[in-house]
C-alpha cells in the first residue's frame, strides 16, 4: 500500500512551478531578419517592423514608419513619434506629433485615453495595453499601470482647487484649436485619475490625453509640469499581444516578475481547477493571498 505524502507548501510550490514555465523572448521565426533603424531608434526588431521591411519580418500589427528621420507609430488614426522601444520590459514610449519641444504652448493633436485600449475585436486594441500583469512573489499579483490621464476641461465658473491648473497662461490662443477657442469658458487641466465625481459641477471634459512622465505624481502641477507630462509621452505594453508568440503558440497568457522575466501559463481545464483549489487552500492556511491571478484574464 502506498504511503501517504503530506500536502505541504513545498509540494504546492512544485506544482505551480510545473505550470508556470519561464520562457526566453527571442524570436525564432524572425532570426533571419536584421534589425531596422530610423533616426534615433535603433534595433527595431520583433515584434516591431518598418513598413519597408520584408513581409516575413516582425508582426504586421506593429508596423512603424520612418518619416523625415522620425520613427512614427500610427495609432487610432493619430500620429505619434516613437521615443523609446524597451525590449527589457516590453514597452514602447510614444509622444503626440502635435507636441513641440521647448514650445510650452503646443498641445496634443489627438485625443486618447485608456478606454481606447479596452478589450475589443480590433487588432490594434489587442496589440497594445496600458498595463502589464505582474507577479511580485508566489501569491501576490497585480496590474502595473503604465499611464495616467491628462484631462483638459472647460468650466462655466472659476474653480478654486489646487488640483485644477488654470491653463490661460500655459496654452496659446490658437483660434484653430477646438479647446483654446472656447474663450467664453474657464480652461483647466487635471492630471491623474479623474472620475465623474471629481469633476466640478460647472465643468465638462473637453479632451483627454495620456502620460507616463515619472517626474511628478503630485496632482498640484505647474505649467512647466504640464508641458513635461505631454512632451514625455506615454508607455504602452505589447506583451499581451505577443504572449502567443513568446509562448510558442501553447498559451496566450503570460506575465512578468519583478525582474521583468517573462513567464507563460500552460494548462488544461483540470490544471485550472487545481490551481483554483490550491489558491483557496493557501488562503485558508495563511500562506498568502489566493492565487487567483492564475485564472485572471490579462
Amino acid at each position: 500500500m502506498a504511503r501517504g505524502l503530506p500536502f505541504t507548501t513545498a509540494g504546492l510550490t512544485a506544482l505551480i512551478a510545473l505550470v508556470l514555465v519561464h520562457k526566453s523572448c527571442s524570436s525564432e521565426d524572425n532570426q533571419h531578419c536584421p534589425p531596422s533603424s530610423c533616426g534615433n531608434i535603433h534595433n527595431i526588431s520583433y515584434p516591431f517592423r518598418l513598413k519597408s521591411d520584408p513581409q516575413t519580418c516582425g508582426d504586421l500589427r506593429y508596423n512603424l514608419s520612418c518619416e523625415n528621420n522620425h520613427t512614427v507609430l500610427y495609432l487610432f488614426e493619430g500620429k505619434y513619434y516613437v521615443q523609446v522601444i524597451n525590449y527589457n520590459n516590453y514597452t514602447i514610449r510614444i509622444v503626440d506629433s502635435g507636441i513641440q519641444k521647448q514650445n510650452y504652448y503646443s498641445t496634443p493633436a489627438y485625443c486618447l485615453n485608456r478606454y481606447n485600449f479596452s478589450i475589443s475585436t480590433d487588432s490594434l486594441v489587442s496589440a497594445y495595453s496600458t498595463y502589464q500583469l505582474m507577479r511580485r512573489n508566489f501569491a501576490e499579483w497585480y496590474h502595473k499601470v503604465l499611464t495616467r490621464s491628462v484631462v483638459f476641461m472647460t468650466c462655466e465658473n472659476p474653480v478654486n482647487s489646487p488640483f485644477y491648473l488654470d491653463t490661460s497662461t500655459c496654452i496659446g490662443n490658437d483660434e484653430d484649436s477646438s479647446y483654446t477657442s472656447m474663450s467664453h469658458s474657464q480652461r483647466y487641466v487635471v492630471v491623474g485619475t479623474t472620475d465623474a465625481k471629481d469633476v466640478e459641477d460647472s465643468c465638462t471634459v473637453a479632451q483627454t490625453f495620456l502620460t507616463s512622465w515619472p517626474g511628478n505624481h503630485d496632482p498640484n502641477i505647474s505649467c512647466t509640469d504640464l508641458h513635461n507630462e505631454l512632451e514625455y509621452g506615454f508607455e504602452l505594453s505589447w506583451l499581451d499581444g505577443c504572449c502567443d508568440h513568446y509562448c510558442r503558440g501553447k498559451s496566450d497568457t503570460c506575465h512578468l516578475n519583478e525582474a521583468n522575466q517573462l513567464h507563460c501559463y500552460f494548462w488544461g481545464s483540470v490544471i485550472e481547477a487545481i490551481l483554483y483549489l490550491v489558491g483557496i487552500l493557501l488562503d485558508l492556511i495563511g500562506e498568502g493571498k489566493v492565487v487567483n491571478a492564475a485564472l485572471l484574464s490579462p
